[in-house]
This record gives C-alpha cells, sequence and structure tokens, in this order.
C-alpha cells in the first residue's frame, strides 16, 4: 500500500503561527470562491478573504479556522497561509474505522 501524497502547510496570523504540519489537502476562502489545495498542485499565489480554512491532515483528520484577509503562497509542495486575523483552530469530529 502506496503512502498519500502530502504538503508542508504554514498557517500565520499577524501576532503568532496558527498551525503547521502535513497536509492531504487544504480548502481556501480564496477572493474568486472557494479553493483546493492538493500536493503537486502548480504554483499559485491568490488573496484570501474572509471565511472557513479547512485543512486534511495526514492521518485523515480535518481541522477548520475562520480567517480573515491574507494571501497563500503554493510552490514545491509547501503552502504558507497568512493572514491578518485567525480564529481558534477547531478539529472537526472524524468517525473512527476501527
Amino acid at each position: 500500500m502506496s503512502e498519500k501524497a502530502t504538503m508542508q502547510v504554514n498557517i500565520v496570523c499577524a501576532e503568532h503561527p496558527v498551525w503547521s504540519g502535513e497536509a492531504l489537502q487544504v480548502t481556501i476562502p480564496a477572493s474568486g470562491g472557494q479553493m483546493g489545495i492538493l500536493p503537486n498542485h502548480e504554483p499559485v499565489l491568490t488573496l484570501i478573504k474572509q471565511g472557513k480554512l479547512a485543512v486534511v491532515e495526514k492521518d485523515g483528520s480535518r481541522r477548520e479556522i475562520e480567517v480573515a484577509d491574507g494571501f497563500i503562497s503554493f510552490d514545491s509542495n509547501k503552502l504558507t497561509v497568512a493572514v491578518e486575523d485567525a480564529g481558534t483552530l477547531k478539529r472537526a469530529e472524524v468517525e473512527s474505522a476501527e
């Protein structure tokens, strides 16, 4: 069984780091609408607006955070999310298959 591809994600707020780790997918509230970023995505730089950012971690669990105004940069499997303001990171309930 092959391991799923991941990307390095760093989410930072003006005052403090918010979250850093490996992810399978990140959904952002881009200025043009919701945008999904997967590992090996083409390089992108875009503005984000207020909304919910979701991270699917390496283990399949999902985290959500309210963010406001900022940008994302993705290149070489590294995603940087820089925002003016970020709410509390919430781990979504995940059903276990065990």
